[in-house]
């Protein structure tokens, strides 16, 4: 059979599946190191990385390429037309050499127990899984969009129907279905087969229902959805209708699959961002190998707890339905023989998806950053670079849930080991050891560069990152802000920071803090408090700010300015956030000229503040106004920047430039009686208060006489306060959640989410769903 074609079809499935980059191709193999094939080489190639190696393998046209060996000393590559499934060929061991099969299971959705037609294109008999996917993907003579797959009697039967184009799954005990990975609404759920939502008496469990839809137009109903947060649907064949819900499996002690009649409807749920980075296997599990249990969660918040554990590498998780379990393991069902099938049991099996990213750019706030193949070891001879770059005058934290690095000796940063390395600021080279927990940078700017070699292996990192704001430091920028560290949020305990502002010789600075809130004590003064600012310059007094204050502002009387934070180890507040800008106050009266060695960048927060100087005329100047000449009384012309912002306009080139200014008329200073203000604004603000609470009151009144008694709320319901903390949490990241390819940014910490059984009381949680907007148009099969 002539190759070729199937080589194009191959790399049309490759760029249609992922984003163009420097590790596509490797995606499509698994690793299975310190193995290799024992027959001859169809190709070798010298002098390779495994992406090329891999690139090389898919796009090969004469012989039709398996797998690769790659000799991670000799870094040469090697093709076969064999795989390790081959039953004469069985893989052998080999230290410097890894294997890699094709993977083209990765891109099917798994759904245990069940059929999806008997009217199947091509039948298949003594084939893998992976074997199998392989035919369906490069089948030529029809489209196939899945198959069924006997285990028993390893039979494959490829299908060109789907889901949404066939009569509804069918429960079958040993035949399991997988479903091509589509590209449209359906791929924001999660398949769980036959099934609907268990329905509890004096409780509405279905919010919207539409009838005579499409399985693809139900799942875009969902998804657009205003008036509720669907986040499950069940959908029946018989008269097409899509039964909506905001609430899932979980909610409801799981799915009704008893009856015959379900037969012909099926569940899906939304997947969130969390559950996004894991392979689903429903009804399915890793048995006898969780490391760690979890009890009230839901599926998402268990696959965050995965995501996130520090104490054992987490790669995958069962969740039990009914009893909101969850149980993290170090275990996938690669590294036990397999899942093990839970019939019509309502556990689930997730497994962690590999990290593929060799380097790239982040400029996101918060983001997660991991080693190539993570939660798997990393291949051998690689040099990725990753930049993060984050806001002006911010710093980076980062955090490792894991840091395990192969080959470590006693000697820093030796070749001989497998590094990771941060430049920071002023290429400031920091080289982590494993184990490493936490790293501040100095700049809003670091790299990562993380260097294997040859010779060994190991899990490699996995972090977490976020901005900041850094303890203290220099400042000598016209401009420039900062703030108690993790503001908006409550700065740490026991902090002692200080910025040093520096200005040029006989320029001064004017400094602005905002929203101060500091913990204080109102039985001493500022400079006893408990935590508080304290302002001074290098001769003159300190001034000192506590408490709480919208609005506070100094001028210095000299270039040097320092700016002190000390909290102590009790009661945190949201601290402060503080901006200043240089005040240069010797200008020519007609065209003076500002002498700078600064470049354009430096300058634009000077020049761009045209509306915002203000010309006062000296105090002599005042006295002999009417005395003296227009040309004499121009002496000096004092101006004060009081920009806030600086405003991203383009900078003027040529660093030496002149400020025309005019004669200005005399300012009149208009004397107010704030008092009178003020008491007349809270007078006015007591009767509309008033006011208010008398409708509210009424309308209470009449609420109560007409409606019936309520019943209590259902199921769903989690506790208000994981259920603030969840949404809250969602909200921060639905904008990404819209977008179907955006990969995942953030992932700031959140509390366990708890779950309360239906019969109780609780507050409704609610997810956020990608906007109609961002679906694929949905067309009616």
């Amino acid at each position: 059979m002539d190759t070729c074609p199937l080589r194009w079809i191959w790399l049309a499935l490759v760029f249609c599946h992922f984003t163009e980059g420097d590790i596509v191709y490797r995606s499509l193999f698994y690793r299975m190191p310190e193995l290799r094939m024992p027959s001859l080489p169809m190709k070798t190639l010298s002098n390779t990385t495994v992406e090329e190696c891999a690139k090389s393998c898919a796009q090969e046209t004469s012989i039709d390429c398996q797998s690769f060996d790659v000799d991670n000393v000799l870094q040469t590559c090697r093709l076969h037309n064999h795989s390790h499934e081959d039953r004469n060929l069985p893989l052998v061991v080999s230290q410097s050499t890894d294997h890699y099969r094709t993977y083209f299971e990765r891109l099917f959705n798994h759904l245990p127990n069940h059929i999806l037609t008997f009217d199947h294109k091509r039948q298949i008999s003594d084939v893998s899984v992976e074997q199998c996917a392989r035919r369906c993907v490069m089948e030529m003579t029809f489209r196939c969009l899945g198959f069924d797959y006997e285990v028993t009697l390893r039979k494959c039967w490829l299908t060109d129907l789907s889901p949404s184009g066939s009569h509804g799954l069918i429960p079958r005990v040993d035949v399991d279905y997988y479903e091509r990975q589509s590209n449209g609404p359906l791929e924001y759920f999660l398949n769980f087969g036959y099934g609907s939502l268990r329905q509890l008496e004096g409780e509405r469990i279905y919010h919207k229902t539409v009838v005579g839809v499409s399985l693809v137009a139900c799942a875009h109903l969902c998804l657009a959805e205003n008036t509720f947060r669907c986040t499950s649907f069940d959908y029946e064949y018989n008269d097409k209708s899509c039964h909506m819900s905001m609430y899932i499996a979980a909610n409801v002690y799981g799915l009704v699959t008893s009856r015959a009649d379900d037969k012909s409807v099926v569940h899906y749920e939304f997947i969130d961002r969390f559950l996004r980075r894991f392979y689903p296997t429903p009804y399915s599990a890793v048995q006898g190998h969780n490391d760690r249990t979890i009890t009230a969660v839901t599926p998402s918040a268990c696959a965050r707890k995965c995501l996130e554990e520090t104490n054992f590498i987490c790669r995958s998780f069962d969740y039990q339905v009914n009893e909101g379990t969850c149980l993290l393991s170090t275990k996938s069902g690669s590294d036990v023989g397999g899942l093990v099938s839970q019939g019509t049991s309502q556990v689930h099996h997730f497994e962690m998806k590999p990290h593929l990213d060799c380097g790239g750019l982040r400029e996101s706030e918060t983001g997660d950053v991991a080693s190539p193949n993570w939660p798997r070891n990393y291949a051998h001879n690689l040099n990725c670079t990753w930049t993060i770059r984050v806001p002006k005058f911010k710093i980076i934290r980062l955090q490792f849930t894991h840091l395990i690095l192969a080959n470590e000796t006693n000697e820093n940063c030796s070749p001989n080991s497998d590094r990771l390395l941060i430049v920071d600021k002023a290429n400031q080279v920091t080289c982590l050891k494993s184990n490493t927990r936490e790293f501040i940078s100095q700049s809003n700017d670091i790299r990562l560069i993380f260097l294997t070699n040859g010779r060994g292996d190991a899990p490699g990192f996995k972090l977490q990152y976020k901005t900041d704001w850094a303890c203290g430091g220099y400042y000598s920028e016209p401009y420039g802000e900062f703030s108690s560290p993790g503001w908006p949020s409550k700065y740490p305990p026991s902090q002692n920071c200080t910025w040093f502002i520096e200005a040029p010789p006989g320029v001064k600075i004017f400094l602005t803090f905002e929203n101060v809130n500091l913990e204080e004590d109102i039985k001493r003064p500022c400079h006893s408090s408990f935590d508080f600012i304290e302002v001074y310059e290098t001769h003159g007094n300190s001034t000192f700010l506590c408490g709480k204050n919208d609005r506070f502002t100094f001028n210095s009387t000299e270039s040097k300015l320092y700016v002190q934070f000390t909290s102590d180890s009790r009661v945190e507040k949201s601290g402060f956030h503080a901006f200043y800008t240089f005040v240069y106050d010797t200008l020519n009266s007609n065209s003076t000229t500002l002498q700078t060695g600064s470049t354009p960048t430096d300058l634009y927060g000077v020049l761009n503040v045209t509306s915002w100087l203000e010309f006062l005329k000296t105090d002599e100047e005042n006295n002999s106004d009417s005395e003296m000449n227009s040309h004499e009384n121009e002496k000096y012309i004092h101006y004060i920047d009081v920009h806030l912002q600086p405003t991203m306009e383009t900078p003027i080139e040529n660093p030496n430039f002149t400020l025309q200014t005019e004669r200005l008329p005399e300012i009149f200073r208009i004397e107010r009686d704030l008092h009178l203000v003020i008491a007349i604004i809270a007078i006015s603000f007591t009767v509309i208060l008033t006011v208010l609470m008398g409708v509210i009151v009424l309308t209470c009144r009449h609420l109560r006489r007409s409606t019936f008694k309520e019943q209590k709320a259902p199921v769903y319901l989690f506790p208000d306060e994981e259920s603030s903390m969840y949404e809250k949490d969602n909200n921060l990241n639905g904008e990404t959640e819209k977008r179907r390819d955006s990969d995942y940014e953030s992932q700031p910490s959140l509390a366990d989410v708890s779950f309360i059984n239906p019969t109780y009381d609780g507050s409704s949680q609610q997810l956020l769903l990608p906007s109609c907007t961002s679906i694929p148009s949905a067309v009616n099969d």
